[in-house]
């Protein structure tokens, strides 16, 4: 659960930061403040992608962690189940 929440701040800056380079692009500075705005901006938008990139790793691996896990309890349900019926079936009579 952690992961995700990390994953949607992550996704909230990055989108902070992207209305900034919008702003930017839409305001009304001079050419070479307007530069050195978008390229600070541009800066923030791929560290905030690295770490969007990062966090959905991370959401990603546990969820093959929990996939795995699921297909590891299914298998021990299962084999439980034969056992049952496996004893049942060896009491009841003919």
């Amino acid at each position: 659960m952690a992961d995700i929440q990390k994953l949607d701040e992550a996704f909230l800056r990055f989108e902070a930061a992207l209305r900034r380079v919008e702003q930017a692009l839409g305001g009304t500075f001079d050419g070479q403040a307007r530069i050195v705005v978008l390229e600070s901006e541009t800066e923030s938008l791929k560290r905030e992608r690295a770490r969007l990139a990062h966090e959905l790793d991370l959401v990603r691996s546990k969820a093959g962690e929990l996939a795995d896990t699921s297909k590891t309890a299914a298998g021990k349900i299962d084999a439980a189940m034969s056992r049952i019926r496996a004893v049942l079936h060896s009491n009841t009579p003919e």
